[in-house]
């Protein structure tokens, strides 16, 4: 029984660590969309987000696409975003 309740412990646990996982990238990719979105509103133009992948995280670093319109205007950006647990940084770049 001892045996049992242990496996189930930490079975329950590892969904939660993993289920934790997959909500914090969710929200970061939420955060860093949101970024880009309100950069581009600064500009005067709207950016509206057709699709936007994150990516695999490498290590602290997610490199990701993002494409939307501006204005009508399909576009692409590459995004990288450096992870560091409460903060990150994201950098992104038009494609030409």
């Amino acid at each position: 029984m001892k045996k049992f309740l242990v496996s189930f412990l930490l079975a329950f646990s590892a969904m939660v660590v993993l289920n934790g996982c997959i909500v914090s990238d969710k929200k970061l990719a939420d955060k860093v969309q949101e970024a880009i979105v309100n950069d581009v509103a600064q500009t005067g133009k709207q950016l509206e987000v057709t699709t936007f992948e994150l990516g695999d995280k490498q290590g602290k670093n997610y490199k990701g696409v993002l494409q939307g319109k501006i204005d009508g205007e399909d576009v692409v950006y590459d995004v990288t975003v450096t992870d560091e647990g409460s903060d990150f940084d994201v950098d992104w770049e038009q494609r030409k």
